[in-house]
């Protein structure tokens, strides 16, 4: 043991800041209000994405890394610094052509680095709501929508979307919004979050209302992780 690690272990608690132990930080995610990792659907263990024997049923999850154009007709387009960007990690669980459970939790931050309602990011989490159970189709080459049963002759997930119902909690856990419709699309190895339809004028705190206008109507990409 080298003798700058051995001090350290010697070193009383009283050193820390304001006579506490200076606590170790790691560089992670804020937790969500329901964890990404496990659950009830499967059984609460750590599953790895796989794909499917039927599309109909299949656990995935990976990562979100999207920018989010500034809204509104007052910014040039040119000016690539406006706008936001949002990293995260999102999970879904489909089984009997329903999905079961959505959950996406990301970082907000706006491009050129200034704060948005006093702090530099605001996490946000979107989970589905009730009634828990949505219908998960298949777009067909026609164009028509099927509910999916069937893997590509790759034997993996065709393009499959579900209309959810959900929550979004902004830095915390009691969700701020409720009932806020949206369309989740597998394509490939892209998760698409589209159509998001928050009812702004029901939000009554202004700072988290800023928060929520940046991402009403966006879209959201997020890649599938193995």
């Amino acid at each position: 043991m080298s003798l700058g690690v051995l001090l350290l272990l010697l070193l009383p608690a009283s050193l820390g800041y304001g006579g506490t132990i200076i606590q170790e930080a790691f560089g992670q995610l804020t937790p969500p209000p329901a964890p990404l990792d496990g659950g009830e659907e499967v059984g609460g263990g750590e599953e790895e994405a796989t794909l499917p024997a039927s599309a109909s049923t299949f656990l995935l999850r990976g990562f979100i890394g999207s920018s989010l154009p500034a809204q509104g007709g007052d910014i040039p387009a040119e000016n690539n610094s406006s706008g936001h960007i949002v990293n995260g990690r999102w999970r879904i669980f489909a089984n009997a052509s329903l999905v079961n459970r959505f959950v996406a939790e990301m970082d907000l931050a706006a491009i050129d680095g200034t704060a948005i309602s006093g702090a530099a990011f605001h996490n946000i989490t979107i989970e589905e709501t009730t009634p828990h159970r949505f219908q998960l189709t298949e777009t067909s080459d026609g164009g028509n929508a099927t509910t999916s049963n069937t893997t590509t002759a790759t034997g993996s997930i065709p393009a499959v979307s579900s209309n959810l119902t959900t929550r979004i909690y902004v830095d915390g856990n009691t969700p701020i919004i409720d009932n806020v419709p949206m369309t989740i699309s597998i394509r490939g190895q892209v998760l698409a979050i589209e159509g998001i339809d928050i009812d702004e004028t029901s939000i009554t705190d202004t700072a988290q209302r800023d928060i929520l206008s940046i991402i009403d109507g966006q879209s959201i990409y997020g890649i599938v992780s193995r």
